[in-house]
């Protein structure tokens, strides 16, 4: 994301999945010039090839995360009490992930395919969607409790 491209494809390049899946498992991550010494060192950390080593959420909390220099001006007690801005707040109108007919390549195993084998496909006019969400007729399905807890 701060690179604003995949950190194992170069811009404009065709790759199959076998091989971005290869290049991520093998080889190392080419940082542009750019980035700061903190900036390479939280996106070392998190890509990590060695899961044991990698960086994230661990025994409960992210503290290892958090003191990394990159992080150095955020006040983590403050934003997390809701007293501070956080630094970036997504338009929650914008979609920000590529739409699903560009990925390639997924293979269902046997449970998944299973799982799905059921589902209707196609589209569901509006008004029905409508008609269902005002009647409750799924009410008992929702596996949050009552409102959503």
């Amino acid at each position: 994301m701060i690179a604003a491209k995949g950190p194992f494809t170069v811009r404009g390049e065709k790759v199959e999945n076998d091989e971005v899946a290869r290049r991520t498992l093998n080889d190392p991550v080419f940082y542009p010039p750019s980035f700061s010494k903190e900036c390479k060192n939280l996106c070392e950390g998190l890509m990590e090839k060695n899961p044991a080593k990698r960086l994230g959420f661990k025994d409960n909390e992210c503290t290892e995360l958090k003191n990394l220099p990159f992080f150095k001006e955020i006040n983590w007690g403050r934003l997390e009490a809701g007293v501070l801005p956080p630094p970036f707040v997504p338009d929650p109108k914008m979609v920000y992930a590529k739409d699903i007919s560009t990925i390639k390549g997924g293979v269902l195993d046997n449970e998944d395919a299973e799982f799905y084998h059921d589902f209707a496909s196609g589209n569901i006019p509006l008004p029905w969607q409508e008609e269902m969400i005002e009647t409750g007729v799924f009410g008992e399905k929702n596996v949050w409790g009552e409102g959503g807890k």
